[in-house]
């Protein structure tokens, strides 16, 4: 078995989100707010646009960042030996789908602080007791995916 064989992958976040969407709000935003002294002055304000044209551009770069965390931190690749989930790796030898009823609480794989909107928790066990939290979109494709690796393992 390869460790180059990819069984499952999910790519969560939108890149579309990451610059395109910045870009184009900012400049509607400036559009609207300036376009009223450029139709009268033909000119505009130049102290004003260097003020609001950092500001409008962070504001709308609000949901590329957060889709270029969820890239980060919640991308899964399960291949036959390995589980990597964001900046965590663990094999598979030492993943249980049934997680031990200890009163230690669940680690988030990956390295967010908690599972984003839009996605589900899986919850996982693994040796000595520890428990570990994936955050994934399809959850039955993923468990179906996991079973079968751990199966062959």
């Amino acid at each position: 078995m390869s460790d180059t064989e990819i069984v499952y992958q999910e790519r969560p976040g939108k890149p579309k989100l990451w610059l395109g969407v910045p870009w184009t709000l900012c400049a509607v935003l400036l559009i609207w707010s300036f376009g009223e002294a450029w139709v009268q002055d033909h000119e505009l304000p130049i102290d004003a646009m260097l003020v609001l044209t950092p500001l409008f551009f962070g504001i709308a770069s609000i949901p590329g960042l957060v889709s270029l965390s969820k890239r980060r931190y919640n991308a899964i690749t399960l291949t036959p030996r390995t589980l990597r989930v964001g900046r965590h790796t663990l094999p598979v030898a030492d993943i249980t789908l049934h997680p031990p009823a200890t009163s230690r609480a669940a680690r988030l794989l990956g390295g967010g602080y908690d599972v984003p909107v839009g996605m589900h928790a899986v919850e996982l066990g693994g040796r000595g007791g520890e428990r570990y939290v994936v955050a994934v979109m399809n959850p039955q494709a993923f468990l179906a995916a996991l079973t079968q690796v751990i199966a062959k393992a």
